[in-house]
């Protein structure tokens, strides 16, 4: 790892990361708490949507917890054994799915103090690494101190349909870009800008980070940074991350666009 993720994200030393969008926000999400528990900082991960079961080798534990009063509780055992782990409402065996709490348990979570960082994933994409989101999401908490949204660069050249983008015709509705025509930088810049004006809405946070992911090559690197130029007038996005979330996650430019 080139840079430390967790202070290129966010500016507080604790906080709520809720991730959005498309093409890696579990790995990353996995990646944070990673980084986070090696240096001793208490982190929980979970969701307000669906995510796979967590597997041992990223989480140690998963909590099943039926309320906020619940998860509280169990929360409190849980770090008397580590200091990550994860949590859902419910483990859906035929799916594999784990179903994530609301908001509210959320901030209830936050606010009882256990935690150096809540990790949540915030928002479905089927897999995709783009995605358009339709009126009832993104689902996020408002005691959310860092928005990350998450972008797959592997998404340009790709046609825009149901197979390649989440909510195909929405993206295309919101960027001007026809169904099966090819997805592109400005059309990608245009959603991102559109998704981070509509999450802004949900929540105060301190920190509204673009990640980047997938600059794999020297041409994805490339694509990233045309992309940050087009975005660097954006007023609520503070930072861009350009990034490669593998095992061993690199940062390949970290762009602040803060006032300085």
């Amino acid at each position: 790892m080139t840079s430390s993720l967790i202070n290129s994200l966010c500016s507080t030393p604790k906080g709520v990361i809720s991730i959005i969008g498309a093409g890696g926000k579990t790995s990353l999400m996995f990646c944070l708490a990673k980084e986070i528990s090696k240096t001793g900082g208490k982190v929980l991960t979970t969701t307000t949507t669906k995510i796979f079961f967590p597997d041992k080798t990223i989480s140690p534990e998963t909590v099943i917890a039926s309320s906020a009063p619940d998860l509280i509780e169990k929360s409190k055992a849980g770090l008397k054994l580590y200091s990550h782990f994860s949590a859902g409402r419910h483990h859906d065996l035929s799916s594999g799915k784990l179903e994530g709490f609301s908001p509210e348990t959320l901030d209830a979570l936050w606010q009882a103090g256990l935690f150096d960082w809540l990790m949540v994933e915030a928002d479905g994409s089927r897999q995709k690494p783009l995605k358009a989101t339709d009126v009832h999401e993104p689902v996020i908490s408002s005691s959310t101190t860092c928005l990350v949204l998450v972008t797959g660069l592997d998404s340009l050249g790709l046609p825009l349909d149901d197979d390649h983008v989440h909510r195909a015709s929405i993206f295309s509705k919101n960027t001007g870009l026809g169904l099966g025509q090819i997805v592109d930088e400005p059309a990608i810049a245009a959603s991102i800008a559109l998704e981070f004006k509509k999450a802004s809405g949900f929540c105060k946070a301190l920190d509204y980070i673009l990640v980047l992911n997938k600059a794999d090559t020297p041409a994805g690197i490339e694509s990233g940074l045309y992309l940050a130029d087009l975005l660097k007038s954006n007023d609520t996005i503070t930072r861009i991350i350009i990034a490669a979330l593998t095992d061993n996650p690199c940062i390949k430019a970290d762009i602040n666009l803060s006032p300085s």
